[in-house]
């Protein structure tokens, strides 16, 4: 049955950012499962020798993996949906990876909107038929999406 495996994400903190700020983005974007996830930094000079920290976030737990993507994925209009899996997958031999990019302002304000300016970068980890996936998660947002408007 194909699974996802983890979500990398990765953010980075400019010098004119609040560190707690730019986490609680992240931490929004994760909802429920922001206890379970580890978190390293690095601090590197920017272009103008300014300090820019990147941050990675690694969310390995395969159950909170998949609620937190779909409920990115409930957020997308079908279009950015479709976009996703036909221009931001990469299918490898035994599994594949979705890349994703949020807009972190919007996610500090609690929305999830697609943005390549400044984002938070998402790496979703697939093991098994990306197809299948796509497929069975469909059919979970049709259940979410019916159970809502009821």
């Amino acid at each position: 049955m194909p699974r996802i495996e983890k979500l990398i994400i990765q953010v980075l903190c400019h010098a004119t950012e609040d560190r707690e700020k730019v986490l609680r983005a992240v931490g929004n974007v994760l909802s429920g499962a922001a206890d379970k996830i580890s978190v390293s930094s690095e601090t590197l000079k920017g272009y103008y020798g300014d300090p820019v920290t990147i941050m990675r976030i690694y969310l390995l737990d395969e159950n909170a993996c998949e609620e937190v993507f779909l409920r990115i994925l409930s957020s997308l209009s079908g279009l950015e949906r479709e976009e996703l899996w036909s221009e931001r997958a990469k299918k490898g031999k035994h599994g594949g990876k979705l890349y994703i990019r949020l807009d972190k302002q919007e996610a500090f304000l609690g929305r999830i909107r697609q943005s390549d300016k400044d984002p938070i970068r998402i790496v979703v980890e697939v093991r098994g038929s990306m197809d299948a996936l796509r497929k069975r998660l469909e059919e979970r947002l049709r259940e979410i999406e019916a159970r809502s408007s009821q």
